[in-house]
């Protein structure tokens, strides 16, 4: 079965979830491009910001997210998926108006933190997201137990700068450099108070870009995402 993405949402982000997709096959036992799965990715790089649409200050990415799901449907995809957190506001009305099944990765990141054992957790996320708390309704269907923390104010201005520097050159700086994306995140990261849920796909753009990242410490969009790519992609190949 094919498994569609509507990505470049960001750029960097939608890279990196192939990217985890190979190492996660690989690590399997993958050894033939045909152990992988099939995708087609589309990169909508000219879609509105989907944070600042909630903010208040920009149009509506919504119509343009259902064209494109449409448009994997028409391409043989029997399930998509949206490669950023923020988008998943209108993932049900994307989901009823285009007819594709998508994976909720809000839900998938829920299972992900309800495994962990822990019930409290601090949540990196947009802007946009954050005004909507759309994180909210699905921790309340998979894991109503558990407490989600936002940053404070100056914490949160941080986190939007990672998401942000991570699609620039800013990106491109040593880890080292104290004003990197990867810097700034780890010192976030290492201030936290209670394991802290990258809440958008970006930021795992900020971590090392191969190391595992460590459930007591954040769970991970993207990775979940990743997971539930590859566990759609295995029930379909063994039907």
């Amino acid at each position: 079965m094919k498994i569609g993405v509507i990505g470049g949402n960001g750029v960097a982000a939608t890279n990196r979830l192939v990217h985890l997709l190979e190492r996660k096959r690989i690590a399997a036992g993958a050894f033939r491009d045909q152990h992988h799965p099939e995708l087609v990715v589309l990169y909508k790089t000219q879609s509105p910001s989907r944070s600042m649409f909630l903010e208040g200050r920009g149009p509506s990415f919504v119509e343009g997210y259902i064209e494109d799901a449409k448009e994997l449907k028409r391409l043989g995809c029997g399930v998509g998926c949206i490669c950023c957190n923020t988008a998943h506001y209108a993932i049900d009305r994307i989901q009823e108006e285009s007819g594709l099944p998508f994976i909720n990765m809000l839900e998938e990141v829920a299972k992900k933190a309800k495994s962990t054992g822990k019930t409290r957790f601090e949540l990196f996320g947009t802007d946009g997201a954050r005004k909507f708390d759309i994180y909210g309704s699905a921790f309340a269907r998979i894991f109503p137990e558990a407490t989600i923390v936002y940053p404070l104010e100056e914490r949160q201005k941080l986190v939007t700068k990672v998401i942000c520097d991570v699609k620039n050159k800013a990106r491109l700086l040593p880890p080292e450099d104290p004003s990197s994306p990867i810097a700034i995140l780890k010192g976030l990261l290492n201030s936290a108070r209670a394991p802290v849920i990258l809440g958008c796909t970006d930021l795992r753009v900020a971590y090392a870009p191969d190391s595992e990242v460590d459930d007591i410490v954040a769970v991970d969009s993207l990775e979940a995402l990743a997971d539930a790519i590859l566990a759609k992609s295995a029930m379909a190949t063994h039907k």
